[in-house]
């Protein structure tokens, strides 16, 4: 009867002790500290491809809000906020910051190189280190990743690689930015051909 009780007593006490265990929020990106109500919260899988989910972050930054995608873990909520202008800014990253997204695989710029979720920590030191003078004898200014793809890709595989880079990011214990970007590839225009009558310009 004693040992009945004790297990009946023990179970409760297990119970209540995982009931108690709260969910903790880490955010990565730029703002952190806004105010809380221009937040607009994001899922990737309310969206069918990746131009809807584009479209959108565009469309509440240019309404003077702030898109937050979140991603929801076992007592971990982690919320990026991407990089959006509504004016396009001319700024032309080196290829390392990029990648992009196929079929739900990250793969490197322009390569069919897959990335690695066990390279990303790697891949954080050295690809993606943002250094706003282009000296790398200082120190990083922040992280910069941009994911790409082509708008009638799924958004597969794009949570996993946030939460795993985040996580790589987490253990280098930096108060420098992980800023995450999403962009569009741009389709390939070949150049206009040579007119054969067209004489060179001196």
């Amino acid at each position: 009867m004693n040992i009945n009780f004790a297990k009946y007593l023990i179970i409760v006490l297990f119970l209540a002790g995982c009931g108690k265990q709260e969910t903790e929020t880490k955010d990565y990106g730029f703002p952190k500290n806004e105010n809380g109500s221009l937040n607009v919260s994001l899922e990737l899988s309310e969206f069918k491809n990746y131009g809807l989910l584009i479209d959108r972050i565009r469309e509440i930054t240019c309404n003077d809000s702030i898109p937050k995608i979140v991603i929801k873990q076992k007592n971990i909520v982690r919320n990026v906020y991407p990089i959006e202008h509504c004016e396009p800014m001319i700024f032309d990253p080196d290829e390392k910051h990029y990648v992009t997204f196929r079929k739900g695989k990250p793969y490197r710029a322009s390569t069919i190189i897959e990335i690695q979720s066990d390279s990303l920590g790697k891949k954080l030191t050295k690809d993606f280190s943002y250094y706003r003078n282009s000296n790398k004898s200082k120190k990083t200014d922040n992280y910069l990743v941009i994911i790409e793809s082509e708008r009638n890709e799924k958004v597969n595989g794009i949570e996993k690689f946030l939460t795993d880079l985040s996580q790589e990011y987490d253990k280098l214990k930096t108060e420098k930015e992980l800023n995450i970007s999403f962009w569009e590839v741009m389709p390939y225009t070949p150049p206009p051909p040579t007119m054969e009558n067209e004489k060179p310009i001196d």
